[in-house]
């Protein structure tokens, strides 16, 4: 009997998508690897990566050296929030603005510099494993997904609400895949204007579907209905509003195309601590081993069909029922 196509969907969530990078240690521990890997916001970083050929031991490595000017630049997120402050102002009283308004915090040039030093030139169709990006055109709505072009995937036509794209650079589908709204500026790629993937599937469990995964296991590094520290400012306030917006549809989604979700216990990353990537890592690690009876039943038995995702969700719920019990002793 031939071997069931493995789908691994990595979500998004800021510096919390660290915690991808240990449960793919996990994985690896095990023995086991995905023949198609999907990523959205930050797991399309870990996503691209992966498939690129880079170990998890490589990107843990990598990941403990990150500092914020890696994607973030300061002088022109000032300057940029001045812009739009007095660019809002002037609208108010309908006076002219002649500067240019940017549509975003920070332009998206450093990610995208990070990712090429790292990627170069490469597309979708020179990775290892099959890889899929997501992202959202802002302007239709419609979820944008970069695939390679082969004759396995032409067949994925595009619907009302998908477009598949191919021939796109890594990076740059990376990029716009990354693009938080108001943060980042949006990625222009052909005509199509984009954002972060998160805003209508924030793990992508139904894009490994459509591709033919028939086993898929999703890790989910979003919000996790707790409360985070007290809001002080504007980014603390968009951060924590893209959190929630996303988790309104993911447990739906989770419940139709996962057979597994690995989801680890993350409280009070901000997009800017890096200084708690190492935390995100443990605590993905340590989520994926808890799962290892799981990840054993669904990968190693080929007879595996969607009827059991009921059976995974309760062993999902009970895992964490005994973290939230956990955590008020």
């Amino acid at each position: 009997m031939a071997r069931r196509k493995f789908g691994l969907a990595l979500g998004g969530g800021f510096l919390r998508g660290a915690a991808h990078i240990g449960a793919l240690k996990v994985l690896a521990g095990e023995g086991y690897k995905p023949d198609l890997v999907a990523g959205t916001s930050a797991g399309s970083i870990i996503a691209s990566l992966y498939c690129s050929g880079w170990s998890p031991e490589k990107l843990e490595k990598i990941a403990l050296k990150l500092k914020p000017g890696c994607f973030y630049d300061p002088c022109s997120i000032i300057t940029n929030f001045g812009d739009m402050a007095m660019a809002a102002l002037l609208d108010f009283f309908n006076l002219p603005f002649y500067i240019k308004v940017p549509l975003g915090l920070t332009s998206g040039k450093r990610l995208k510099a990070w990712l090429e030093g790292e990627l170069k030139e490469k597309k979708f169709c020179g990775l290892g494993t099959t890889l899929a990006i997501t992202a959202v055109d802002i302007n239709t709505g419609q979820r944008i997904v970069f695939v390679k072009g082969d004759t396995e995937y032409d067949q994925l036509r595009a619907s009302n609400d998908i477009v598949f794209i191919r021939g796109v650079n890594v990076a740059d589908a990376v990029v716009a895949s990354c693009a938080v709204p108001g943060f980042f500026t949006p990625k222009k790629i052909g005509i199509r204007l984009l954002v972060d993937g998160g805003l209508r599937e924030n793990i992508p469990v139904e894009v490994l579907s459509l591709m033919g995964a028939e086993t898929v296991i999703a890790i989910d590094v979003g919000y996790d209905g707790e409360p985070y520290k007290k809001i002080n400012n504007i980014f603390q306030l968009l951060s924590q509003s893209l959190d929630i917006i996303a988790s309104n549809r993911i447990n739906t989604e989770l419940e139709n195309y996962a057979d597994l979700v690995i989801k680890p216990l993350l409280k009070n990353v901000a997009p800017w601590n890096f200084d708690l990537i190492p935390y995100c890592i443990e605590q993905g690690e340590k989520a994926a081993l808890e799962c290892i009876p799981q990840i054993r039943k669904l990968l190693e038995n080929h007879n595996l069909g969607k009827n059991n995702v009921s059976a995974v969700g309760r062993v999902n719920n009970d895992i964490n029922n005994q973290r939230t019990g956990d955590r008020n002793r």
